[in-house]
C-alpha cells in the first residue's frame, strides 16, 4: 500500500480544486484586512469545503491504491530493419473487478522513433486490450526496451496511480533487409533486374559449361554443338553459366569519413546496404563472400557460401558502425593478405579523397600481388549538384574549389585504373546498382 501511495499523482481536477480554495482563501484575507466586513461565515464555509475535499480525495486515493495492478506484455517482431516501420504491441490485462481508465507508454529505445505514445484507453473488468504503435528504427545495433509505464485514473478522477511493469527486452536492428527479402522469391536474373543492374550479355554466354539444349533464336553460331546437332538431327546449343566457387572479399571502411550524411543515411549505411545487396547476388551465383571492416574495431567475417550465407553476414555486421578514428588502409591490406591466401576479388568500399592517393596506392600494390582489386568509392551528391548549377560572382571561388577537388579525385581514380584496378565511382544512393553491375561484368568476363 505504501508503494502504491508513493506512486500517486494529483490529477488536473484535484489541482484546480486546490487552486480554487487557495484563491478563495486569499480573497477572504484581503477582505478581512482592507474592509470591516464579517467573513466568519465564509471562513467556516472554506474550512468545511477543505475538510470535505480532503476526505473525498483520501477515499479516492485509497480506492485507486486498492485496485489490482494491470498486467502487461510486449510483443515484438523477431528483428527490425533500419528505416522500416515495425508494429509493436502492448497487451494489457485488468485482473480486477472494476473497469479502469488508464494511460500507458513504453520505454522504447533511442534507436526507435514513434509519435503514437502515450495511449489512453478504458479497460473493462477482467478484460484485455491491445495497444499497437508503429516504431521506426533510426539506428542499427541491439535495441533495448525497458519497462511499460501505466497511469491508472482513480474512480473520481482526482488521482492517477503511476507504476512501472518490468518488461525488459532486446531486439536486433539490422540494415534494411527488406530489399533482400523481396529478392528471395526471384531467380538469379530477376534479382539482378530488380536491383536495377543490367546484364551485358545474353543468357547462356558465360564461361562455365552448364548443359546442352535446343537452339533458340538469338544464340550465337559459336554456341552450336555440331556433333550433338548431327546426332539429334536438329540444332543443339551449348549453354554456359558464370563460373562458380570464387571468392569475393569486401574491405569496408568504418572510419570517420564514412560518418558523413547523404539524405537520411550516412555514407557508411549506404555502403553497407550496397555490400549486402552485392553479397546476396554473389552468393546466389555460387561465390563465397567475406568482409573485413577496418578503422576502429577490426571486424573479420570469414567467407561464407550459399543463400543462407546472407544471414551470417547480417548477424555479423548489423552492429558495426563508423568510428571517429582515421582509416589505415595500408594496415588493413596487410591484414587481408595474411588472412586470405586464396586469390579473390577484393572490393575496397570507401569514401575517396584526393589526399588518400599515397596510402591507397601502397594498399593496391600490396593487394594486387595476389588478388583482383576493385575500388568502390562514394561520390558526394552535393558535389554533383553544386557543379551542375551556374555559380554567381560571390560563389565563383567555392565553385572553383569544388571543381579542383573533383578533378584531383578523378586523377587518383584514373591512376588506379591504369594500375589494373577496377574503379566504381557513384553517388551513395546509386552505389549498390553500380557495384552489382561491375561484379556481373567481371563474372561474365572470366577475370575472377
Amino acid at each position: 500500500m505504501i508503494r502504491a501511495l508513493l506512486g500517486l499523482i494529483p490529477d488536473r481536477i484535484l489541482l484546480k480544486s486546490l487552486l480554487g480554495l487557495l484563491g478563495l482563501a486569499v480573497l477572504l484575507l484581503v477582505v478581512r484586512v482592507f474592509t470591516e466586513l464579517d467573513t466568519s461565515p465564509l471562513r467556516s464555509l472554506w474550512w468545511g469545503l477543505l475538510s470535505v475535499g480532503c476526505v473525498i480525495s483520501l477515499i479516492d486515493a485509497f480506492w485507486v491504491c486498492g485496485l489490482p495492478e494491470v498486467l502487461a506484455q510486449r510483443r515484438l517482431p523477431g528483428n527490425l530493419a533500419l528505416g522500416a516501420p515495425a508494429s509493436v504491441k502492448l497487451k494489457l490485462d485488468n485482473p480486477g473487478r472494476r473497469a479502469i481508465r488508464l494511460d500507458c507508454t513504453d520505454h522504447y529505445p533511442d534507436a526507435l522513433s514513434t509519435e503514437q505514445l502515450p495511449a489512453a484507453l478504458e479497460l473493462p473488468a477482467g478484460a484485455s486490450r491491445i495497444v499497437e504503435y508503429i516504431a521506426r528504427p533510426v539506428r542499427r545495433g541491439t535495441a533495448h526496451f525497458g519497462a511499460i509505464d501505466v497511469r491508472v485514473q482513480s474512480p473520481l478522477g482526482l488521482w492517477r496511480r503511476h507504476y512501472s511493469i518490468a518488461a525488459e527486452q532486446r531486439v536486433k536492428v539490422y540494415p534494411n533487409f527488406m530489399a533482400l527479402a523481396n529478392l528471395n522469391f526471384l531467380d538469379y536474373e530477376q534479382r539482378i533486374a530488380h536491383v536495377g543492374a543490367h546484364l551485358s550479355q545474353r543468357r547462356g554466354s558465360g564461361q562455365e559449361f552448364k548443359q546442352l539444349r535446343e537452339y533458340q533464336r538469338g544464340d550465337e553460331i559459336r554456341q552450336v554443338d555440331w556433333k550433338a546437332t548431327a546426332r539429334q538431327q536438329r540444332l543443339i546449343s551449348r549453354e554456359y553459366q558464370d563460373e562458380r566457387d570464387q571468392e569475393v572479399l569486401f574491405m569496408l571502411d568504418t572510419g570517420r569519413r564514412m560518418r558523413a550524411m547523404d539524405g537520411e543515411a550516412s555514407h557508411f549505411d549506404h555502403s553497407l546496404n550496397a555490400l549486402l545487396l552485392t553479397s546476396y547476388i554473389a552468393l546466389g551465383a555460387g561465390d563465397s563472400v567475406g568482409v573485413l571492416g577496418f578503422a576502429g574495431s577490426c571486424r573479420w567475417v570469414k567467407p561464407v557460401k550459399g543463400r543462407l550465407g546472407i544471414n551470417a553476414l547480417l548477424n555479423s555486421l548489423y552492429d558495426v558502425h563508423s568510428s571517429t578514428e582515421a582509416s589505415d588502409i595500408v594496415q588493413a591490406a596487410g591484414t587481408l593478405m595474411q588472412r586470405q591466401q586464396k586469390r579473390a576479388l577484393v572490393v575496397i568500399v570507401t569514401n575517396l579523397r584526393d589526399d588518400d592517393s599515397n596510402d591507397l596506392q601502397l594498399a593496391v600494390k600490396l593487394l594486387a600481388r595476389r588478388h583482383l582489386v576493385m575500388l568502390a568509392c562514394l561520390r558526394e551528391s552535393y558535389l554533383d549538384r553544386e557543379l551542375s548549377t551556374q555559380a554567381g560572382r560571390q560563389e565563383t571561388l567555392n565553385y572553383c574549389a569544388r571543381a579542383l577537388y573533383r578533378e584531383q579525385r578523378e586523377q587518383v581514380i584514373q591512376w588506379l585504373q591504369r594500375q589494373g584496378v577496377i574503379a566504381v565511382d557513384a553517388p551513395p544512393q546509386q552505389l549498390h546498382v553500380a557495384l552489382v553491375e561491375q561484379y556481373l561484368l567481371l563474372k561474365r568476363s572470366g577475370k575472377l
